[in-house]
């Protein structure tokens, strides 16, 4: 099998050069693999063989395998329109990988929890410095951000639950006599049909929902609060006090991640840091705590991470320098290391 797998291919993979029928070649050799490690562990030496030669800092190929994966079953999806999810996770993984400046369209489907598998929930996992693009078995769609995830049955019963763990963007497909309901931490949301966004990082201080289209239902843990929310409204809970506030706002702005913008609206470089942390996989250093207070008021489209930190410089008393990336053990290049500090100092 193994004699017969042109690399080279998989490199043009990597870059989106290929044609429809390296397209059919790759899905033929995959289709025929049995045993999925033991096929990557022969590949992956001359893999790392062919980069070295090529100086070139590489996907690993587990990011490839899991592209090619991702182009399988979006071309079975267009022929049969469902989801048949025992069948993706037979594949190694389901993931779409494009390089877009800094950013990555990153569609992941962990194909070794077999307890979760077993359990009938699927579950799809955004990495830092990724926007990962879903689809529900209702038809319903979404977006996952940055450092994301996102848990939900196989098939739906008559009421459509999900789970989420950070910040999603939903679309929700009406059903009549189905709710739909957004599971996280700090509440429920309860739709019909509706497009919403949902904010829920562990390592924040709050809870969001803002509404664009239609209505939803904020419910409490254990009933302690209970919020319709009419559109153009966001919901702020305070995770630390427990109280839910709610305020006029443009919805389509707190959504705009997911068609590449980075919205700063009068944010703290506190609160504009971590975002930028998760949406640019990096570790930003702050060496002078002062720095926190400056607020910013910015909107970025695709714009590299270096871009982003110039053009904070040019409007604070900051300065900032980036490591060197390494590689890790794996073969995987690190976070981006960011050092800020005033620039008197």
């Amino acid at each position: 099998m193994k004699e017969n797998f042109d690399l080279h291919i998989l490199k043009n993979f990597s870059k989106g050069k290929y044609s429809y029928n390296d397209y059919l070649s790759v899905k033929e050799w995959f289709d025929n693999v049995k045993d999925f490690p033991g096929f990557k562990e022969e590949l992956s030496v001359e893999w790392d063989e062919i980069n070295r030669k090529e100086s070139d800092e590489g996907k690993s190929l587990d990011h490839i395998f899991e592209k090619i994966h991702y182009k399988i079953l979006l071309e079975d999806n267009k022929k049969e329109r469902s989801f048949n999810f025992y069948k993706l996770y037979r594949q190694a993984a389901a993931v779409l990988l494009i390089p877009v400046f800094a950013f990555l369209l990153y569609y992941l489907v962990r194909p070794d929890n077999n307890n979760l598998l077993n359990s009938g929930w699927v579950e799809i996992n955004a990495p830092e410095g990724a926007r990962v693009e879903f689809f529900l078995p209702d038809s319903s769609s979404g977006w996952l951000n940055s450092g994301s995830k996102l848990k939900f049955p196989a098939v739906f019963e008559q009421n459509r639950e999900v789970q989420l763990q950070g910040e999603a963007y939903f679309e929700v497909k009406h059903l009549a006599n189905s709710d739909f309901t957004v599971d996280v931490p700090d509440f429920d949301v309860k739709v019909l049909g509706t497009k919403f966004n949902v904010l829920s990082y562990a390592a924040d201080s709050q809870t969001e929902v803002v509404l664009a289209e239609g209505k939803v239902e904020i419910s409490g843990k254990a009933g302690k609060f209970n919020h319709t929310m009419t559109p153009g409204k966001r919901a702020i809970f305070n995770r630390e006090t427990r109280v839910l506030n709610v305020e006029e706002v443009d919805a389509e702005m707190f959504s705009a991640w997911k068609d590449g913008f980075l919205v700063i609206d009068n944010e703290s470089l506190e609160q504009v840091l971590s975002r930028i942390e998760r949406w640019y996989n990096a570790e930003i250093i702050v060496e002078d705590e002062t720095l926190k207070s400056y607020r910013f008021k910015a909107t970025f489209k695709d714009e590299p991470l270096e871009e982003v930190l110039r053009l904070i410089a040019l409007t604070t008393p900051i300065k900032y320098s980036i490591d060197k990336r390494e590689f890790d053990a794996n073969g995987i290049l690190k976070k981006k290391i960011v050092h800020m500090t005033l620039k008197n100092n």
